[in-house]
Formats: C-alpha cells, structure tokens, sequence
C-alpha cells in the first residue's frame, strides 16, 4: 500500500511540473542595498557564484567572472557574486571586492540559505540561470581553463535570451 502511495505521489509530481521549480532571492549588497534575482533577471541570464574569501579558486574565479562580466554586460549578460562569510567579514568583503575594482554585484549570503536552495555543497559553486528564471546549469569547483566554457555558455545564453528562450 505505501509503495503505491508512494508511486501515485511521484506520479502526481511528474504530471504537475512541480519539479520545475522557479527561483528567486533577496539580499544585501556590500553597501547595503536590497538586491533581487528577479531585478537582475530583467537584463538577461544571470551567473551567480558562491564564494568566500578564504577560498582561492573563489577568487581566481571571480577575476575570470569579472573579464566575462564586462565584456557581456552590454548584451545583457549579468553576473553576482554571492559571497558565503560570516557577518563580520562583510567589511573585509567590502574592502576586497573594492581593492580588485570589480563592478558586478556582491550580495551577502551569510546564513548560507541561499547557497543551500540552490544545492551548493562546495565552494567555489556557480549556477547559471535564463532570463527565464530557468537553471540551465551548474558549476562546482573552478580550474584555469574552465573560462572557455564558461564563455560559450555565456554567448549562448545571451543567443537564447535574444530569441525569446
């Protein structure tokens, strides 16, 4: 009797599209402003990293994120760094982000929530969104080299968004 609960339970799940789940969040930035991924989604696909400072291919990732950012920003490429300290560092982040120049939006995810509803396990871990609102994937870790992937996802991407996708 339970599996066939069970089985009409999955059933249900399947045939509602209930797994198709859309995302959104609301954080701080280093300067304390409210922050959505509905308001990012409005310019095009959206890369979100998971960072902190303690993590070195966090950084050496975020630089490449940066390159990517400012050379895809004008077609609507958007990219956040969502950053994984405690509360307390929120100053040094502040200082950090400010030191490398970097003009992309730096929210913080202190309390991990975020990075837990998107399944983050690791660090440095990416998710890369449609301007649907739709997942189109993941990263987990970061290798020098992964930029020209990640450069092809981008230009498709911003390809899809462009048609309606």
């Amino acid at each position: 009797m339970k599996k066939i609960f069970a089985l009409n339970l999955l059933l249900i799940l399947f045939t509602t599209n209930s797994f198709s789940q859309t995302y959104d969040f609301s954080l701080s930035d280093v300067d304390g402003n409210t922050v959505t991924l509905k308001s990012l989604l409005e310019k095009g696909p959206v890369m979100v990293q998971f960072w902190a400072l303690w993590c070195i291919p966090c950084k050496e990732e975020m630089k490449v994120n940066a390159e990517l950012y400012e050379k895809y920003k004008d077609s609507g490429y958007v990219y956040a760094a969502l950053n994984q300290d405690s509360p307390k560092s929120s100053a040094k982040v502040k200082a950090y982000t400010e030191s490398k120049n970097f003009k992309f939006p730096v929210l913080m995810d202190s309390d991990l929530k975020i990075f837990e509803q998107f399944g983050g396990q690791n660090l440095p871990f990416s998710v890369f969104i449609s301007k649907k609102g739709d997942i189109i994937k993941t990263y987990t870790g970061y290798i020098s080299g992964d930029e020209s992937k990640l450069e092809e996802d981008i230009k498709k991407a911003i390809s899809d968004a462009k048609a309606g996708k």
